[in-house]
């Protein structure tokens, strides 16, 4: 009994390797994901801040972010917090992160009693170092008497 020995043609084979493709998609998702948290803190909430003619642009890096809406919502580093719960919320934030100052982004069109509710509640926290964000007020046109 003879045993015969069938040879597989040899030629090109057709597979593709999608590791290196997978590990490209990887990263690019992590990348997403990371420049995700840095975005503008006004990208999940609509305020319009009130304007002022003596606003000047400051650095707030490192404060704590609170957010005014007009509909009276308050959000503390974008995460809506009841009223209630404002004085603990600070203190977390603070106690976690070690940040002292808190920064209030009112909406112009938001009441002055829920701007203050805020401010005494940080100041309730023991974060006494409160800023009220504004933008550059329009300078009126020069007008041309005659």
């Amino acid at each position: 009994m003879s045993t015969r020995l069938y040879r597989r043609p040899r030629g090109i084979q057709a597979a593709i390797n999608v590791t290196s493709l997978t590990d490209i998609a990887l990263v690019l998702l992590v990348i997403f994901m990371v420049t995700a948290t840095f975005l503008g803190i006004e990208e999940g909430v609509d305020v319009k801040l009130p304007g002022a003619a003596s606003a000047s642009p400051r650095e707030d890096v490192g404060a704590i972010m609170v957010l005014v809406a007009a509909d009276g919502r308050v959000f503390i580093d974008l995460q809506e917090v009841s009223r209630n719960m404002l004085v603990p919320a600070f203190k977390e934030k603070a106690r976690v992160g070690g940040r002292k100052q808190v920064v209030i982004r009112g909406d112009r069109d938001a009441s002055y009693e829920g701007v203050f509710e805020v401010m005494d509640a940080a100041r309730m926290s023991g974060l006494p170092d409160i800023a009220l964000a504004t933008q550059p007020a329009p300078t009126p046109a020069a007008s041309g008497g005659g």
